[in-house]
């Protein structure tokens, strides 16, 4: 069973300094036929204008992904991180107990485009933790390489639940074919590109949720980039 989320149908909401596209319900957007996939539970696809971003907020019990299209967000966290996250780098909080952060867009000429992604854990009340990995030197031509995973690794992220992220990219006119577990669910966001998965439609910024399959079936009419997740 597949079914597409088209980018056109995703709630929006803009306040200036952040036009966001939500696939599911979130702040002010509801929607009770989008409330999340499985575990995941958020995808937003933010723009941040220059020098703006988000001031000190709580979050707990949550992994929180943040995967940069365009730009640069800077990090603070009361964990003591601060860094800046760069397209080419995957970055996760464990939120657990309970943490503060700010993200804010450190450029003053340059808008920040990014995937904000939030799972939420199999154990609660972990402690609250950081990780960010570069993934450009791992990447391979028409195929796909791990994000995050629940073992993690080297330049693999980990994720306190049942699931894991993959990053693929494929030129036109390539295919792949990939065995999965029919007892989970599979969530397919097109970063761009154009593509069949399962020999439904999906272009750039649109989703497809998978159930009950055992196998994924792409093929690719344009260059694309897409995010897969495997979910419990």
């Amino acid at each position: 069973m597949i079914k597409i989320r088209k980018a056109s149908e995703r709630g929006h909401v803009n306040f200036g300094w952040l036009d966001a596209k939500h696939t599911f319900s979130f702040g002010s957007y509801l929607d009770p036929a989008h409330m999340g996939f499985r575990s995941l539970r958020v995808i937003n696809n933010d723009l941040i204008a220059e020098g703006a971003g988000f001031d000190t907020h709580p979050h707990k019990d949550m992994e929180i992904i943040t995967f940069i299209l365009e730009g640069a967000i800077e990090h603070r966290d009361t964990m003591g991180n601060h860094s800046i996250i760069k397209p080419g780098e995957i970055q996760i909080m464990s939120a657990g107990t309970g943490v503060f952060h700010s993200e804010h867009n450190p450029s003053k000429d340059e808008k920040t485009k990014l995937y904000q992604i939030w799972i939420q854990p199999g154990q609660l009340g972990v402690e609250p933790r950081y990780e960010q990995y570069d993934y450009l030197n791992r990447i391979k031509e028409n195929d796909f390489i791990d994000l995050a995973t629940p073992e993690g690794g080297d330049q693999i992220a980990k994720i306190y639940q049942d699931a894991s992220i993959r990053f693929g990219k494929f030129q036109a006119g390539q295919s792949k074919e990939l065995k999965v577990d029919p007892a989970k669910g599979y969530w397919v966001q097109v970063i761009k590109g154009k593509l069949s998965v399962n020999n439904e439609q999906a272009t750039t910024e649109d989703g497809a949720s998978v159930e009950k399959v055992d196998g994924l079936s792409f093929n690719f009419t344009e260059e694309t980039e897409l995010l897969l997740f495997e979910l419990n």
